[in-house]
């Protein structure tokens, strides 16, 4: 008969703490290794949504052109009249073209409640501009999602109004019209030109573009582009203040830096700016950062041509020489394109008839 025996029982094995460091290290490698991979995917996706977003306002501006015979109209102005009567408070900004989409965007409620009549900042009107629109939210500006802004008399008649933003704009063309320079108006020669009235614009109206207006070709002309309401935050003040950020890239009109852009500024410019680099270029960075395109996609920003087709134009797409040949009355650059100066490939791509002749692999 076996014996059994009595020795001292076998211990079971546990970690030592050095076995714990080096498992805990291992795993923060493998974190530090994957967390781009899953930050470049979820922008990936970000900018999958904003390339839609722009493709479905491309497309919503062809049914309304189909249905209307024109594009929508660009920036205007609506006279403001107060509620029961009385004298008019004048002309301001008029519902722009997001406006007149939403009823081509799937935002046929919206669209039906407003009286198109009357201004978008009027006590009639106050409560549909601080509606917020996705589809005019690019995901990658992120500070606009759900914000909203109470300006008190936006209306010019006491009202206060809530309003949210919108990360696009509809392309105006090359020029800034910056003080009412009646030469700046005549020379807007994109998408949508500026409508306004010219008693108070100072300058002479354009109609809606017509589809044959376009001879440049749809596929070399933009429609609308990126600019992110995010980066008015990071560059909209000047050396004595003046941060107006949280009046620009309103979704309702289509003023210079709300619902429309120019290509007079390069995509993502470098602020402060450096054109001369003096104190008027410091004092007006918001201004003119307002009607330039710009996005927090890496390298460049969205653009929605008028053919329907939604491209990625670089930063390094080839602009005009921007060297300055005097100041305007308030105290912007005037480049060289306001006398016919050289432009780029940028600038050609955001005229409707400039005759420019523009190959895909230029951009």
């Amino acid at each position: 008969m076996r014996k059994c025996s009595h020795g001292p029982a076998a211990q079971p094995k546990g970690f030592t703490l050095i076995e714990l460091l080096v498992v805990i290290a291992i795993i923060a490698v493998l974190i530090a290794l994957l967390l781009p991979a899953v930050q470049a995917a979820r922008e990936a996706a970000r900018r999958a949504q904003c390339v839609n977003n722009l493709k479905q306002l491309a497309l919503a501006c062809h049914n309304y052109e189909s249905a209307n015979g024109t594009f929508p109209m660009g920036r205007n102005a609506q006279n403001y009249l107060p509620v029961g009567g009385g004298a008019s408070q004048g002309y301001h900004d008029g519902w722009g073209q997001f406006g007149a989409l939403l009823q081509f965007t799937e935002q046929n409620g919206l669209y039906n409640a407003i009286n198109i009549q009357l201004g978008p900042y009027q006590a009639r009107n106050s409560t549909f501009c601080g509606v917020g629109i996705t589809t005019l939210w690019c995901p990658s500006d992120g500070t606009i999602n759900g914000l909203r802004f109470f300006e008190t008399s936006a209306g010019w008649d006491g009202t206060t109004i809530g309003i949210t933003y919108g990360s696009y704009g509809g392309m105006m063309g090359t020029c800034f019209p910056y003080g009412n320079n009646p030469a700046q108006f005549a020379a807007m020669n994109g998408m949508f030109p500026d409508c306004g009235n010219p008693s108070w614009m100072g300058g002479p109206s354009q109609s809606p573009v017509r589809i044959q207006g376009v001879t440049d070709g749809t596929s070399n002309t933009i429609l609308f582009g990126e600019h992110a309401h995010g980066k008015y935050s990071q560059v909209g003040c000047g050396p004595g203040g003046g941060c107006d950020y949280e009046g620009a890239a309103w979704w309702a009109d289509s003023d210079y830096s709300d619902g429309s852009m120019t290509s007079y500024y390069p995509i993502n410019p470098k602020f402060p700016v450096t054109w001369g680099g003096d104190a008027c270029d410091q004092a007006n960075v918001g201004s003119a950062f307002g009607t330039a395109a710009s996005s927090y996609h890496s390298g460049g920003a969205n653009f929605a041509f008028a053919d329907g087709s939604v491209k990625f134009l670089k930063d390094s797409i080839s602009t005009w020489n921007a060297s300055v040949v005097g100041r305007d009355s308030n105290c912007l650059p005037v480049i060289q394109n306001v006398a016919g100066g050289t432009q780029g490939v940028y600038q050609s791509l955001t005229t409707r008839a400039g005759s420019e002749v523009v190959s895909s692999d230029q951009y």
